[in-house]
């Protein structure tokens, strides 16, 4: 069984593009189940939560839920990165690849191994 911390981008200026990013995190946890793997999707869990924070910008929430990913990311073996529009921008995103790969640990993008979960 793998251990997979999945990685999507998640703010946008549109809560639309938001919510199809939460929609799109989740189908790809469920296929990883599907399969028989632990994973740990971030965006998942946050997204409804978030919804309950009044009053607190981005630049907050993220700063709330730094500890959370720290924990869920040391006690996985491997990062992948759902890696629809903006993946590349998001701030959150590059600093979990830095983390597991300054660990040694495997970091893939969704595309290059969506084929492993069918």
């Amino acid at each position: 069984m793998r251990k997979i911390f999945l990685a999507c981008p998640y703010s946008h200026a549109d809560a639309s593009v938001t919510h199809d990013r939460f929609i799109a995190c989740n189908k790809v946890a469920a296929a990883m189940i599907e399969a028989g793997h632990a994973v740990f999707s971030q965006v998942s869990m946050s997204h409804p939560i978030n919804l309950a924070f009044e009053g607190k910008d981005s630049a907050a929430i993220g700063k709330l839920w730094a500890p959370v990913d720290a924990f869920f990311m040391d006690a996985l073996d491997e990062l992948i990165i759902l890696d629809l529009p903006g993946w590349d921008l998001s701030s959150g995103i590059k600093r979990e690849i830095e983390f597991f790969e300054n660990r040694g640990r495997r970091v893939s993008l969704w595309s290059a191994v969506e084929t492993e979960f069918n």
